[in-house]
This record gives structure tokens, C-alpha cells and sequence, in this order.
């Protein structure tokens, strides 16, 4: 793996249970990681399962006065203010691009096979999927690129996203980003939807392609990271933050999903983003 690049790994009160962290190892990734904490948790927890040259400890504090939150609310425990000041903790350690990923990862699965057919298929060697991902931010001048969901193939070869390797203008939870390119994440919740939204209406690129796909818990039943505030305020909250930053082009629908009913945000994409007008619609004389 190139040296210019590592990954971040976000984690709150869940020392001990750093799912991603395994799943680095269990995929041979061979490039530089850290668990990134903040000020409300318990550095010594994570030092002694994960030892000092692989914790992180950053204070919310200094990130409090110039974090979006959405909100007037008491300051509620999130990876916003964390997330916000990756770019500059990337600069700091000398790399010019980095990953920062959730810490509740248990899978990391190609989606399609050498002759881009869908066939999934564990992957053993992740730095082949990392390094050309890298490759293609460097070149394209992107702003992020992330991977699929499992949630993206229900239906499985039936589903929308296996009927070709494609990307997505949503970007969740894998952003790779060049340290040179920062972008602000917003809202105490749906942090990842909010930004990825706002940002694409002033000119941003955020993609997902769909080659490889991540497994993860239950957002609402795996414990620590941010379960609690998803229970107490429940996901009408969740995502009406949304519809607080881009009230002209997401809304609220009723999933069924495999639990329950639930609230959830819809987006309108020929809203929410800027249209590129094709050369052959030009007049003569102007």
C-alpha cells in the first residue's frame, strides 16, 4: 500500500469492539490505520486493546465553534465534530490522502467479478481495491468516493445496483478524500446524507461506485457509537435534519423495512444538484 495514504477509523465507547479494525487485518490491508476517539470517551480502554501508536485522541472543543450542527440543542456525543477535523489531523501525519470509516464494519465484498458480471465475493486482498480507488480521486479530481452498502444490493442480482458497475451521487460511510480537498460535514444526525446533499448543490462531486460493498451492524441495535441518540429520537429526527438543509429537494416517506415501519429522507436528484447544459444545445450567435 502507498505511504501517502492511511485510514482513519471513527469510534465511540466501543473499546474492545473495534469491528473494522478486525476486518483490516482479516483483508490483508498492509497500509497505515488509526482509531480516531474524541474527549468523551476513554483513551486508556483503547490504548490497552489497541496500544498508543494506533489511538488517536482529538477534543471536540476546539471543532465546537465551527461545526454545523442543525441544531440549538445540548451538544449530543457524534463523530461530526471528529470527522471535521480529519483533513487537518492528514496533514499533520503527512498524508495526502486517507479513508475514514465507520467503526462497526464486518464484511468488505466485491460485487462484480473480473468481467464486471455481478458476482459477490469476499475479498481477500482489500489494497486492490484501495489503491486504484485512490488512483481514480487523484486523477478525477473528485471530492470523495465511497463503497456500496449491503443495503444497496436487496434483491441481489435483481436489485437496480447489480445491473452494472455504475456510481451514485449519495456517499456514506467509506469516504476516501484528498487531504488537499476538504468538505464540511453537517447535522448532529444524518451527518453523512446532510453533507453529501448541501455539498453537491454548490458544485461538489461525491460518488459511490458499486465494485465493493460493506457489511456493518444494525445502527439501531449494535451498542456504543451513537445507538443511543437513534433510540431516544428515532429516525423522524434523523432525517428531517435533512430536509433542514435541502428543504427544496428531500422529503420524508414511510419505509418497510426488515423491523419496522420508519421514517425515512427521499431526495428529488434533478433538484438537488447543478445541471451541465450539452454543447449541442448551443444557438448560433450565442
Amino acid at each position: 500500500m502507498r505511504d501517502d495514504f492511511c485510514i482513519f477509523i471513527l469510534s465511540h465507547n466501543r473499546a474492545g469492539n473495534v469491528a473494522t479494525a478486525n476486518c483490516l487485518d482479516r483483508y490483508n490491508y498492509t497500509g497505515d490505520w488509526y482509531i480516531v476517539i474524541d474527549d468523551e470517551d476513554d483513551i486508556d480502554l483503547y490504548t490497552d486493546e489497541y496500544g498508543e501508536e494506533t489511538v488517536i485522541y482529538l477534543e471536540n472543543e476546539g471543532a465546537l465553534p465551527e461545526t454545523d450542527r442543525g441544531d440549538n440543542f445540548e451538544k449530543h456525543d457524534t463523530p461530526l465534530y471528529t470527522r471535521n477535523q480529519l483533513w487537518g489531523l492528514a496533514d499533520d501525519l503527512g498524508y495526502d490522502y486517507f479513508m475514514m470509516l465507520d467503526d462497526d464494519y464486518t464484511n468488505f465484498q466485491y460485487r462484480f467479478n473480473q468481467d464486471l458480471e455481478y458476482d459477490p465475493i469476499t475479498t481477500d486482498d482489500l489494497d486492490a481495491y484501495i489503491e486504484p480507488a485512490i488512483e481514480f480521486v487523484e486523477q478525477s479530481g473528485i471530492d470523495t468516493l465511497c463503497m456500496t452498502q449491503g443495503g444497496d444490493f436487496i434483491g441481489g442480482s435483481e436489485s437496480q445496483m447489480a445491473q452494472q458497475v455504475q456510481t451514485k451521487r449519495k456517499a456514506m460511510n467509506t469516504f476516501l478524500c484528498a487531504t488537499d480537498r476538504p468538505f464540511e460535514f453537517r447535522g448532529t444526525m444524518n451527518d453523512d446524507v446532510n453533507t453529501y446533499v448541501r455539498a453537491a448543490q454548490y458544485g461538489k462531486l461525491f460518488l459511490t461506485a458499486n465494485l465493493m460493498s460493506i457489511e456493518q451492524g444494525s445502527t439501531q441495535q449494535n451498542e456504543g457509537g451513537i445507538t443511543d441518540l437513534y433510540k431516544a429520537e428515532g429516525t423522524y429526527m434523523k432525517s428531517f435534519y435533512t430536509i433542514l438543509y435541502a428543504p427544496s429537494c428531500t422529503s420524508l416517506r414511510e419505509l418497510s423495512g426488515r423491523s419496522a415501519e420508519r421514517i425515512h429522507h427521499s431526495i428529488s436528484w434533478r433538484n438537488a444538484v447543478p445541471k451541465i447544459v450539452p454543447e449541442s444545445t448551443k444557438q448560433e450567435g450565442g
